[in-house]
């Protein structure tokens, strides 16, 4: 779900990208349902490309292993909120001390204490009043999209199309900055049959991530990191967007 406010920004070069470069980001995880964020961190760095991860502190509690391996690796760890709620619901202390308490969860995992996220993405993308006010109390640059592709509407059955749409954004705008979804919050109590056609089965991202990864480098497109300052937004110009 995106709203009219939100953290969308069509146009690459406004979201600070120069011709020619492209950001991954990946949101809900760490996720070890069918292996598929380590699965997707193997893709990673068999092709030597560095990623954001929007990580939620539940999970992060459930896999601090694979979040220490993102760090470890290199990848930008993104706040994600710890409860991934929805941000319209939630006033400015609430959703501070939901921000928090995923830095806390970071410390945790990665045994550094006092750890602070210097990025955040709003869970849905949605930006809030109280969004505005914690990005900017705790100084922190909110992480960008240029497209949107709704991922998460989609399961192993009939995701190919999400694919295309997001490799054709990419080659028309010259880069990007896009998000897939390798977590799902909603833990799969449902037979294995059904499972397998479930929006909610991720199972199928880390293959998609390596096709466009392969497609975008033979076009001569290159993937930056999302904590180079250069595709990342201003607090000042987020707060009034």
């Amino acid at each position: 779900m995106l709203s009219l406010i939100t953290i969308m920004r069509r146009n690459p070069r406004k979201a600070g990208l120069i011709p020619g470069e492209v950001v991954l980001t990946f949101d809900d995880g760490p996720n070890l349902q069918d292996n598929v964020t380590p699965r997707l961190l193997d893709v990673l760095d068999a092709h030597s490309v560095k990623a954001g991860f929007c990580v939620v502190g539940t999970q992060i509690r459930k896999h601090p292993d694979v979040v220490k391996r993102m760090y470890e690796s290199g990848h930008l760890l993104i706040n994600h909120t710890q409860h991934h709620e929805h941000p319209i619901r939630q006033n400015y202390e609430v959703l501070l001390n939901e921000v928090l308490d995923c830095d806390q969860e970071l410390a945790m995992a990665l045994n550094q204490p006092g750890y602070r996220s210097k990025y955040f993405r709003a869970p849905f993308g949605i930006v809030t009043l109280a969004v505005r006010r914690v990005t900017r109390s705790l100084k922190m640059t909110p992480v960008l999209l240029s497209h949107y592709g709704w991922d998460t509407r989609v399961g192993p059955h009939n995701c190919q199309p999400i694919v295309d749409q997001m490799l054709q954004n990419a080659k028309r705008h010259g880069g990007g900055i896009y998000v897939f979804h390798d977590g799902s919050l909603c833990p799969p109590k449902i037979a294995k049959d059904v499972w397998l056609r479930s929006v909610e089965n991720r199972s199928w991202v880390p293959a998609a991530v390596d096709q466009v990864i392969t497609e975008l480098q033979a076009e001569g497109l290159r993937f930056v990191v999302p904590g180079d300052d250069r595709v990342n937004t201003t607090v000042e110009e987020f707060s009034a967007a």
